[in-house]
């Protein structure tokens, strides 16, 4: 489960991920399978694309789809921290000066977004073998272009 900023929570745990209007409960659209959001179109034998399903509840790929808990991380390689538009960052994420690379992301998962990126509102997730995060910031930098 996971609090979407704007009153929506998301839910996943069966293979699909829900939406819910925190305020009332009623559901928000129809449910999407959580591997095609997952993959955003990539080979599910990917190391790196399967690393990214646990991200998927909080985070979208493709460039239409909307923030969830997370922003969107298309485009994210080039782009400086907390400056997506439509997204709200916390003012310690806004202070940061890091722009998104594989060097940064890799260190992101290395040390864990707590420690790196200090007033995050991530959960804490570290990637402790130095294969899986380059299989995972491989898959997201092919995947958010």
């Amino acid at each position: 489960m996971a609090y979407r900023p704007g009153g929506e929570l998301l839910s996943g745990g069966d293979r699909l991920i829900r939406r819910y209007n925190a305020a009332t409960g009623e559901p928000i659209g129809s449910p999407a399978p959580a591997a095609a959001v997952a993959t955003g179109g990539v080979s599910t034998g990917d190391r790196g694309a399967e690393l990214f399903r646990a991200c998927s509840a909080c985070h979208t790929l493709a460039a239409d789809a909307e923030n969830r808990a997370g922003p969107s991380l298309h485009k994210v390689f080039g782009r400086r921290i907390a400056t997506l538009p439509g997204y709200n960052f916390s003012e310690a994420l806004k202070r940061l000066d890091i722009v998104w690379n594989a060097e940064t992301i890799g260190r992101l998962f290395e040390i864990g977004p707590s420690r790196y990126t200090s007033g995050t509102k991530m959960p804490e997730q570290v990637i402790a073998d130095p294969v899986d995060r380059e299989a995972l910031t491989r898959f997201l930098e092919q995947a958010t272009r």
